[in-house]
C-alpha cells in the first residue's frame, strides 16, 4: 500500500493515464483478494442480479428484437387488410386482417410497382412417410418466389422457384427444413431426389434450406416447404386457390430500394380498390353501410424485419414484466453491495485520510474506489453468465416442452455478452460512485485523531446505508406485490369452472385423410376405432371432436336462424365444432334440454345441431329453441338443421374465455373433417391406457400416425404454462428481493450495533435494561421499514395498473396482495433484526466502555 500511496502523490510522479489506470486495477485486485470474504459475498450477490437480467434478456431479444436471418431484413413488410369481409377466414392474429385470398395475392403480385417480390405462405400439418416410417410434420405452403423474395439460399440442392407453382397439383416437390433434415434424415445429402410420401402423395425432395432459417414466424419452424399450388393434396376437400371469399394466406413483401411504407401503401391503393370493387358483387347481403365500409378498406403495411409477430404479440407483456422485475432485483442487488461498500469505506477512513494528507487528490481516490466496485461487478458478471446460461436454457426448454415456442436458442450470443458487459459497467459505477464520494468526504484532523472524526463519519455512512435499506424495502414491496398478483391469477385460472370434467380423460388425435383416406373411408375408420377403443379394459366412455378442446383452436361462422328478423339474417356469428355421439355425457357437460347426438345422426340422416345456453338466450330470447331450424351462412340454401338439444356453456378454446354462442354438429354431417381428437374417460390413470390405445389403432392401420397423446389434465397444464412460468419467476424474484432486503437490514443493524457499542455500554451502565436496548434497535428498523413501505405503496399501485391486464380475475394492487406483502416484509425485517438486537442486549458494559 505504501508504494501505491507514494505513486499516487500529486505532482511527485507523473504517469501516463493508461499506466495509472492499470496500477489502480492491480491495486484493486490485491485489496479484493485480501478481503476474500467481502469479495465473495459481493460477487455472489451481483452474479444473481446480473445473471438473471442476462438470462431473461437472452430470450426477450430473440422474441422482441431479433431480425430474420435474411439479407436486408429492414426491407421486408407484412401486409394487412383490416375491415369487413365475409366468407371463410383462417386467422391467427384475432381479427383476420392478416389473411388474404389466393386470387388477391396473385392480382397484387402482378399489379404492383413497389415490391421486388410479394410472397405468400400458409402452415398446415401433414402426414410424412419415408421408407415405411410415418410421422406428423409441419408443412409450410409457399409461393414460388418465397425464397427469392426473402433471399434464402439452399444448403443442399435447390429451393422452390416460380416454375414450381405455375399449375395446380403439377409439381409434387418438397424442400426440407434444415433442422428436420438433420433430425429425420441425419443430414444425409443423399436424400436429394428421393421420394417422400406426403399425405399419400409421392413428392420429390429437391433441396434443403440454409441453416439458421426457420421460416418467418418465430416459434413455429416448418419441417418441409411445399409449393402453394399443392394445397389440394395438403388439405383434402379444401383447395381455396380459386375462392375469392376464402381468406387463408399470409403475405410478406420486399420493398424496392428507396420506397417507404407510406409510399408503397399509396401506390398499392388503386389496385387494391379495384379488387374490392370486383369482390363486392360476391357479397349481395351487405347493406349500403357495409358496402361502403368494404370498398373503403385500405391496405396496411407494417415492418416485417422480425417476421410475423404472433409470438411477440402473445409474450411481449410477460417478457417486459419479467425484464422489469429482474431490473428491480438488480437495483436491489446494487443497493445491497453499495451498503457493503459503505461499511467497508467507513472501515477504511484512516487509510483514506492518510492518503489525502500525503497529497493524493480526492478524484484519484474516488476513481480507485469506483474501479474496485467495477472489478466486483465484472467478477459478478463472469459468474452471472453461468446463471444466465442456465436460466436461458431452462426458459427455452420450458417453451419448447410446453409448446409455447420452438426454435429459440439458449446460447448466450454476442449481443447478450455485450449486454452483460454493459450491465456490469453500469452496475459497477451505479453502486460504486456514491459510497466512494461518501468515503472520501472526511475531515483529516478529526479522523487522524481516531475519535471525533469517527463519530462524525459514522453519521454520514449511517445515513447513506439507511437510504439504501429504505430503497430496498420499497422495491421489495413492489416485487412481492406483483408476485402475489401473478400467483393469485394462476390460482384463479387453475380453479376456473370449465363447464366440463377433465379428470381421468385421455386425449389423442388421428388424421386419416392426410394418409389418403377419402371421406366415406374416414367415417368407417372412425366408427371401427371407437368400437375398438371402447372395448378396452378400463374405458368407461369416449367421444370425438373436430376442433381439439382448450388448445387455442376455434372455428366460427355466421348463421341464419328460422324466424329471426330479416335484417339479422346471416349477420350474427357463432363458434362451431363437430362432435361425436355421447360427447356431452362423456365430458360431463350438462344437457339442459333435448337430446345428445347418436350414431343414427349420420351423413344421410336429417341434419341436426345442438346449441349452448348462451346461443339459446341470444337467438331465442322469447321462445323455446328446441325444434327450431338454422343454417350456416347467409346464402339461398335451405334452413335445414334442426336444433335438438341445449347444453350448458363450457370452455372451448382457452381457459379464460368468456361465454359465446356455440353450435355443435355431428361430425358425420360435417364436410371436410380431416382429423378428430378423441377423449377417452377411464376408470384409472388415463396415461396408462395410452399404449393400449396405440396398439388398438395400429391393428386398424399401422401407418396411421397418432399424435397429441396426453391426459386432458396435461392439456390444461399446457394452456397454463405461460401463466405458470411468469408466476414462478415472479415468486422467485420476489423471494430473492426479500432475501436481499433482509441482508441489507441485517448489515445495517450489525454495522449500527458495532458503531454504537460504546453508547449502548454507557446506557446499560446507567441502568438501561437489555429489553429497552433491544427495543431501541427494533425501533430503528421499524422506522426504516415504515418509510420504505410508504414509498413502496404508491409504486405498487402504479405497478398494479400496468400488470392488471395480464392477470385473471384479480387486481395486483388488492387488499390481499398488499396485506401479504406487508406481512412478508414484517417477517423479513424481524428475522434480519433478531441477531443484531440480541447481540446488542448482551453487550457487557465494562467491555463496551473500553471499546474503540
Amino acid at each position: 500500500m505504501t508504494e501505491h500511496i507514494q505513486e499516487s502523490l500529486s505532482g511527485r510522479r507523473s504517469l501516463p493515464w493508461l499506466e495509472t489506470l492499470l496500477q489502480d486495477i492491480r491495486f484493486g485486485i490485491r485489496l479484493l483478494y485480501k478481503n476474500s470474504g467481502f469479495t465473495a459475498i459481493a460477487v455472489l450477490t451481483l452474479a444473481l442480479g446480473i445473471g438473471a437480467n442476462s438470462g431473461i434478456f437472452s430470450v426477450m431479444r430473440q422474441v422482441l428484437l431479433q431480425r430474420l436471418p435474411v439479407p436486408h431484413p429492414e426491407e421486408l413488410v407484412l401486409l394487412y387488410a383490416p375491415g369487413p369481409r365475409s366468407g371463410h377466414v383462417s386467422s391467427d392474429e384475432g381479427d383476420g386482417s392478416e389473411s388474404f385470398t389466393y386470387p388477391m395475392y396473385t392480382y397484387l403480385q402482378e399489379h404492383n410497382s413497389v415490391f421486388t417480390g410479394l410472397a405468400a405462405k400458409a402452415n398446415f400439418p401433414i402426414s410424412a412417410s419415408f421408407r415405411g416410417a410415418t410421422e406428423r410434420a409441419n408443412a409450410e405452403l409457399v409461393s414460388g418466389n418465397y425464397f427469392s423474395t426473402l433471399g434464402v439460399q439452399p444448403a443442399v440442392g435447390r429451393v422452390l422457384i416460380p416454375d414450381d407453382t405455375t399449375t395446380v397439383g403439377a409439381n409434387p416437390v418438397v424442400v426440407l427444413g434444415y433442422g428436420y433434415w438433420k433430425k429425420r434424415f441425419g443430414g444425409d445429402p443423399g436424400i436429394l431426389n428421393q421420394l417422400l410420401l406426403v399425405n399419400n402423395q409421392l413428392m420429390t425432395v429437391v433441396g434443403v434450406v440454409q441453416p439458421g432459417f426457420g421460416g418467418i414466424q418465430l416459434g413455429m419452424i416448418p419441417d418441409v416447404y411445399l409449393p402453394i399450388t399443392m394445397k389440394p393434396v395438403i388439405t383434402p376437400g379444401w383447395s381455396g386457390l380459386t375462392d375469392h371469399k376464402d381468406y387463408w394466406i399470409k403475405l410478406i413483401a420486399r420493398l424496392k430500394p428507396g420506397i417507404s411504407l407510406d409510399q408503397a401503401a399509396i401506390a398499392l391503393a388503386p389496385a387494391y380498390h379495384a379488387l374490392l370493387e370486383d369482390d363486392l358483387a360476391l357479397n349481395p347481403k351487405f347493406d349500403d353501410k357495409k358496402k361502403a365500409a368494404f370498398v373503403a378498406k385500405q391496405l396496411v403495411l407494417r415492418e416485417g424485419a422480425r417476421g410475423r409477430p404472433l409470438l411477440e404479440n402473445s409474450t411481449r407483456p410477460q417478457l417486459l414484466a419479467l425484464m422489469g422485475m429482474v431490473g428491480l432485483v438488480l437495483f436491489i442487488t446494487c443497493a445491497n453491495v453499495a451498503g457493503l461498500l459503505t461499511a467497508r469505506g467507513a472501515a477504511r477512513q484512516k487509510e483514506i485520510s492518510v492518503r489525502l494528507s500525503l497529497g493524493a487528490s480526492r478524484w484519484r481516490l474516488i476513481r480507485q474506489l469506483v474501479i474496485e466496485s467495477c472489478l466486483l461487478s465484472s467478477l459478478g458478471a463472469v459468474l452471472g453468465l453461468a446463471i444466465a446460461s442456465w436460466m436461458s436454457n431452462s426458459l427455452v426448454h420450458f417453451a419448447s416442452t410446453n409448446q409455447i415456442a420452438d426454435g429459440l436458442s439458449g446460447a448466450l450470443d454476442g449481443p447478450v455478452l455485450i449486454f452483460t458487459a454493459a450491465l456490469a459497467l453500469i452496475a459497477g459505477v451505479f453502486f460504486g460512485v456514491v459510497p466512494a464520494l461518501n468515503a472520501t468526504r472526511v475531515q483529516l484532523a478529526y479522523t487522524l485523531k481516531e475519535q471525533g472524526g469517527a463519530v462524525l463519519s459514522a453519521h454520514s455512512h449511517a445515513r447513506l446505508r439507511q437510504a439504501l435499506v429504505i430503497s430496498q424495502v420499497a422495491l421489495t414491496l413492489l416485487l412481492v406485490t406483483g408476485a402475489c398478483g401473478f400467483v393469485r391469477s394462476l390460482y384463479n385460472l387453475k380453479n376456473v369452472d370449465l363447464g366440463l370434467q377433465t379428470a381421468h380423460v385421455l386425449q389423442f388425435s388421428v388424421a386419416p385423410q392426410l394418409n389418403g383416406y377419402d371421406e366415406p373411408r374416414s367415417l368407417a375408420l372412425y366408427q371401427r376405432l371407437e368400437d375398438r377403443v371402447a372395448a378396452l379394459p378400463g374405458v368407461q366412455s369416449l367421444s370425438a371432436a373436430q376442433e381439439p378442446l382448450l388448445a387455442d383452436d376455434d372455428r366460427g361462422s355466421n348463421v341464419t336462424v328460422e324466424g329471426e328478423p330479416t335484417e339479422l339474417a346471416g349477420t350474427r356469428d357463432v363458434l362451431r365444432n363437430a362432435v361425436g355421439p355421447g360427447h356431452f355425457s362423456n365430458l360431463r357437460i350438462p344437457l339442459i334440454r333435448g337430446r345428445e347426438f347418436t350414431r343414427q345422426d349420420g351423413p344421410d340422416s336429417p341434419k341436426v345441431v345442438i346449441i349452448n345456453a348462451t346461443m339459446a338466450k341470444e337467438f331465442f330470447p322469447n321462445g323455446d329453441a328446441i325444434g327450431r331450424h338454422m343454417k350456416f351462412g347467409a346464402g339461398s340454401d335451405p334452413i335445414d338443421k334442426e336444433i335438438v338439444g341445449i347444453v350448458q356453456d363450457s370452455h372451448h378454446s382457452n381457459i379464460n374465455e368468456k361465454p359465446k354462442a356455440f353450435v355443435y354438429v355431428p361430425y358425420p354431417q360435417e364436410k371436410g373433417v380431416t382429423s378428430l381428437t378423441y377423449y377417452v374417460r377411464t376408470a384409472g390413470d388415463p396415461v396408462a391406457l395410452a399404449n393400449s390405445v396405440r396398439q388398438a389403432i395400429g391393428e386398424l392401420d399401422a401407418s396411421l400416425p397418432i399424435y397429441d397423446v396426453r391426459s386432458f389434465d396435461e392439456q390444461i397444464e399446457l394452456q397454463l404454462s405461460s401463466s405458470r412460468l411468469v408466476a414462478l419467476l415472479a415468486l422467485i424474484f420476489g423471494s430473492l428481493a426479500a432475501l436481499l432486503a433482509a441482508m441489507g437490514i441485517y448489515g445495517l443493524l450489525a454495522y449500527t450495533v458495532t458503531q454504537r457499542t460504546r453508547e449502548i455500554g454507557v446506557r446499560m451502565a446507567l441502568g438501561a435494561e437489555p429489553k429497552r436496548v433491544g427495543w431501541m434497535i427494533l425501533s430503528d428498523v421499524a422506522r426504516l421499514t415504515g418509510i420504505g413501505i410508504l414509498i413502496g405503496i404508491p409504486l405498487a399501485y402504479v405497478l398494479g395498473k400496468l400488470i392488471n391486464s395480464m392477470l385473471y380475475d384479480v387486481q395486483a394492487f388488492g387488499f390481499s396482495s398488499v396485506g401479504i406483502s406487508l406481512l412478508a416484509l414484517a417477517l423479513v425485517a424481524a428475522l434480519a433484526t433478531y441477531i443484531p438486537a440480541r447481540r446488542a442486549t448482551r453487550i457487557d458494559p465494562m467491555v463496551a466502555l473500553r471499546y474503540e
